[in-house]
């Protein structure tokens, strides 16, 4: 995949999940660096990014899928990152909807409640 395939495939995931401000980039002598935009999502008070990579679009691309297959597109920066890293969100950025806390609790191990992570993960609700 050339680097403009690469940069044409995040761009089209993150303009149909219409979380355009939730991708960041910086040019830089090598081409562009991609970050998903993960502020707050997996510690409470704390800037925070996960860099999209071409070895990493895969996991972007099944987030995608995933997510349309759940009607939920938007959650697309945070399904991405949490499966990078392996980690559940904070509890105060879980989403509601049954369908998304099954792909969320898919990530990892459910996390202790604590400084990072204050508050649990709200009641689910099912898919209206």
């Amino acid at each position: 995949m050339t680097d403009h395939e690469f940069l044409v495939e995040v761009l089209t995931i993150f303009a149909k999940a219409d979380s355009h401000d939730y991708l960041y980039w910086v040019p830089g002598p090598d081409g562009l660096k991609l970050w998903a935009n993960v502020n707050d999502v997996f510690f409470w008070g704390c800037a925070d990014l996960e860099e999209i990579t071409p070895d990493r679009l895969p996991v972007l691309q099944q987030a995608a899928a995933d997510l349309l297959a759940a009607k939920e597109y938007g959650w697309i920066a945070e399904l991405y990152a949490a499966r990078i890293r392996g980690e559940r969100p904070q509890g105060a950025a879980y989403p509601k909807e049954l369908a998304l806390q099954e792909l969320f609790n898919a990530c990892g191990p459910e996390r202790l409640l604590g400084l990072g992570n204050p508050k649990p993960i709200p009641a689910a609700e099912p898919a209206p």
